[in-house]
């Protein structure tokens, strides 16, 4: 003899595995959305670094542009320029120039009417997401020899 069955007696087991499956689903789901707000933050901080690089650089740039006729060959001297804001990278610069000492050439040779004055740049660049960078660079700045 076979037993009858009732339609309407099930055990349930199809509505525990699809509920187990969602919830999978769920966590993979919110697992991919913490992990691209994770990239998408580490981008901007790039971003954001390489634009604070930018500026220190666009801050060399514009030292050297008006080095000519601000550069002074005497000891202890400092100048500033800045903060300056630069369209697009979202930040300023600033620059230090600080001189440090002045070099003749050897004697018996041509320049020995010129002289050598050493400067140091330093470029800070600053975003406003707070990213900021130095850079520094030495010049030469060769001039006709002050007698004394």
């Amino acid at each position: 003899m076979r037993s009858r069955t009732s339609p309407y007696r099930q055990s349930g087991a199809a509505l525990v595995v699809g509920l187990v499956l969602l919830m999978v689903l769920t966590l993979l789901a919110v697992s991919t959305m913490r992990s691209a707000a994770l990239e998408m933050l580490i981008a901007g901080n790039a971003q954001s670094r390489e634009n604070a690089f930018r500026l220190a650089e666009a801050g060399i740039a514009d030292a050297l542009a008006r080095a000519p006729a601000l550069l002074t060959p005497v000891p202890g001297w400092t100048a500033t320029i800045g903060p300056q804001g630069v369209d697009g990278l979202r930040g300023s610069y600033e620059v230090d120039i600080e001189y440090l000492s002045t070099s003749r050439p050897f004697t018996g040779f041509s320049e020995a009417d010129y002289e050598f004055n050493f400067y140091e740049l330093d470029a800070i660049g600053r975003t406003d997401r707070g990213a900021r960078s130095l850079q520094s660079q030495g010049i030469i700045y060769v001039g006709r020899k002050i007698d004394e």
